[in-house]
């Protein structure tokens, strides 16, 4: 079987790595991969491509893609007239681009929309390449995108399989959009092998000389993520709870420079610091003390599994549907409320100051995350491809 997935870009990011984990499961289960880049220019996980998956560079935007302007219709009274002319510019410059591209001569029995954006969604929804089946991953609830934009509606019904990793309000999503209506939707958890990496021991020990027991968070560097809450929160746990315990961020991104200035106005140059994206994260999973999760709002954050997976305890703001779904009312880790620095703060410091509490969710972060092993998601994926074709 021949299987091609569609990403919007390969650079460093929690869907590009789960991304690279479903495609060793499928060649795992025998299939032959063949990869879609739509931003050439986003290549750094190109090398943790397993060997043997053929590569496809073309440059398909976000911007050229219909849908993207969709929300325009509902936001600015003007909106609804000027995306109906906009909608038709661009369908007649995406057939026109396609048919240069069709040119192919590939078929695929499957095609995946993996990154879930408006630009691989449009290129597998309006096919591209040709393929006997469509799939396209979402990176949390259906509901959380349908109330994003009516345009993913679209496109989802064109490509008829999804898989969600939550079912948050499905059903309610469902009966608003009845364009939707026969879809196959599938619940499949995200794999994480992470801690199947060769963990450099002797740079392990390097960190934890450096940074001490320090508290970790990993993710880009924007507004989305909100650094700045948990850089607040290390600023009260020393004032108020006499914790000095270093923060290490891992990533880079647009909002970096900003949280950089918020670290020097609180004057804690001394205990945050930064070692922007790294391929070998995991060496920094196993050295570190605790884990923290600042995010607004997340599908399901592949970061937090991948802590868990080290048996780091999970401290983590309320950030729907993705927190909820995996810590499940504060079962397996510390849930606090978006934005909210001083719950954080306090959180953190039951968990680093009562050691019976830390040792409580170091055991669940373990027994949570069983179920995102790779052996058991791939015999979920293998039913739900059986059920396909």
């Amino acid at each position: 079987m021949k299987v091609a997935f569609v990403f919007d870009g390969l650079g460093f990011g929690g869907i590009e790595r789960v991304g690279i984990d479903y495609i060793k499961i499928f060649r795992d289960m025998g299939y032959d991969i063949d990869v879609y880049n739509l931003a050439p220019n986003q290549n750094e996980m190109l090398k943790e491509l397993p060997d043997g998956c053929k590569i496809i560079n073309y440059k398909l935007s976000r911007k050229e893609c219909p849908e993207t302007y969709s929300y325009g219709a509902k936001r600015w009274w003007w909106g609804k007239y000027a995306y109906p002319l906009i909608n038709i510019a661009l369908v007649v410059y995406l057939f026109f681009k396609k048919l240069f591209f069709i040119k192919r001569k590939d078929k695929y029995d499957i095609v995946i929309a993996f990154s879930g954006h408006y630009n691989d969604l449009t290129f597998v929804a309006n096919n591209f390449i040709k393929s006997n089946y469509k799939i396209c991953w979402l990176h949390g609830a259906l509901a959380e995108y349908l109330l994003l934009s009516h345009g993913y509606a679209t496109l989802y019904s064109k490509i008829k399989n999804l898989v969600t990793l939550s079912d948050w309000m499905q059903q309610a999503a469902l009966y608003g959009n009845r364009i939707l209506d026969g879809t196959n939707i599938k619940k499949i958890y995200n794999p994480v092998s992470i801690s199947n990496k060769k963990v450099d021991w002797e740079f392990v020990n390097e960190l934890k000389e450096k940074y001490g027991e320090f508290i970790l968070m990993v993710g880009r560097f924007s507004k989305q993520k909100d650094q700045k809450t948990v850089v607040r929160a290390i600023k009260i746990l020393r004032d108020k709870y006499g914790i000095n315990n270093k923060l290490v961020f891992v990533g880079d991104g647009e909002e970096r420079i900003s949280v950089e200035k918020l670290v020097s106005e609180l004057n804690l140059d001394d205990v945050v610091f930064f070692v922007g994206s790294r391929l070998d994260v995991y060496n920094f999973y196993a050295a570190a003390k605790l884990f923290v999760h600042s995010s607004p709002a997340e599908g399901l954050p592949t970061v937090i599994l991948e802590a868990m997976s080290f048996g780091l305890p999970i401290v983590a703001t309320n950030s729907l549907p993705g927190v909820e779904e995996i810590l499940k009312n504060n079962t397996y880790g510390l849930i606090c409320e978006v934005g909210n620095e001083e719950m954080m703060a306090e959180k953190i410091a039951t968990m680093l100051k009562d050691n019976n509490v830390y040792e409580h969710y170091s055991r669940k972060s373990k027994e949570r995350i069983k179920d995102f092993l790779p052996e058991k998601i791939s015999n979920e994926l293998k039913n739900f491809i059986n059920e396909l074709v």
